[in-house]
């Protein structure tokens, strides 16, 4: 059965070692990762409807990520020089040795900052149990805003069908305006209109229940928590067989800048690939390793690797 896992679950220590033992592969289109940054080629004329804006309907998934924000490694396996086979499922952590730190992360005021640094302290590997996403709780926005999934257009709506069903939302293109007074949510209001051959889309009515980041993968520990004064602007553009997303993100109260997240990409699906349902279980939670003075995070393999002894 495909699965796609990666964004969606925190995977133990314990699991990823046994892991470890099985057969050197390469990632099915079907089980490419929730990725970040696969730049997409267009080799194709970009589709549009009737009303003359760029298709967005489809089934779109992530091209392999080798990112500089928590992608992935290219490939899931990784044979060493004495000829051991790794099998890293989905490249969690990644099997480099301790995660390489993004630089485009959030600019906290300095008194947020140091609650950052605490939680960065508490993960292993980039993984906490403090992290929302350990408990279930939807990925909120730009975190969970976008990745694979199937989006259905029309003149007045954009729904966004995730593998997570908590992560569903709709953008409303009919040019209403935010609620007043509305209630703060884990995905927020999303309101959109286009602009050229970009949907822009924003995002207000955010709680302050998620991160921006963080978790599998690690490279992002520094891009955690926000307030309920969090403010998106998104914009989706697709070009041939892929969609670009770039967000800016506004939190007046943490931030002490606006932070503009890398781009993120995905590529239209394979005809016989469709949307698989991913239930959240908070089988993780009390397992996931802390850090101690003795027992620190190197790597995901502990062979022969230099940095594994």
């Amino acid at each position: 059965m495909k699965r796609r896992l990666i964004g969606y679950s925190v995977v133990s220590v314990a699991v990823l070692l046994a892991l470890s033992l099985m057969m050197l592969t390469k990632p099915a289109a079907q089980n490419r990762p929730a990725g970040q940054n696969g730049a997409t080629t267009p080799a194709a004329p970009t589709p549009r409807l009737s009303d003359g804006h760029p298709d967005l309907n489809g089934f779109w998934s992530n091209p392999q990520a080798n990112s500089e924000d928590g992608g992935t490694p290219g490939q899931l396996g990784f044979r060493s020089q004495d000829g051991s086979v790794l099998f890293d499922f989905g490249g969690p952590n990644g099997f480099q040795g301790v995660p390489k730190q993004t630089a485009n992360q959030p600019h906290y005021k300095p008194e947020y900052a140091l609650k950052v640094k605490a939680l960065a302290d508490s993960m292993y590997g980039g993984s906490t149990n403090l992290d929302p996403m350990v408990q279930c709780k939807p990925m909120g926005i730009p975190r969970g805003g976008f990745g694979t999934m199937e989006i259905v257009q029309t003149p007045k709506v954009v729904a966004l069908l995730f593998e997570n069903p908590s992560d569903d939302r709709v953008i409303y293109t009919d040019g209403r305006s935010h609620p007043k007074d509305q209630d703060t949510s884990f995905m927020g209001d999303s309101i959109g209109h286009w602009d050229g051959e970009t949907l822009v889309v924003d995002v207000a009515g955010l709680n302050d229940e998620t991160w921006y980041a963080g978790g599998v993968g690690g490279a992002t520990n520094f891009s955690t928590i926000h307030s309920d004064k969090e403010h998106v602007v998104e914009r989706w553009t697709r070009k041939g067989n892929g969609i670009t997303y770039e967000a800016t993100v506004e939190d007046p109260v943490m931030l002490a800048e606006p932070w503009i997240i890398t781009p993120r990409h995905v590529q239209l699906a394979k005809p016989d690939d469709y949307l698989l349902q991913f239930n959240c279980i908070t089988n993780d939670v009390g397992h996931i390793i802390q850090p101690t003075e003795n027992d620190k995070f190197k790597c995901v393999y502990t062979g022969s690797r230099p940095e594994c002894q």
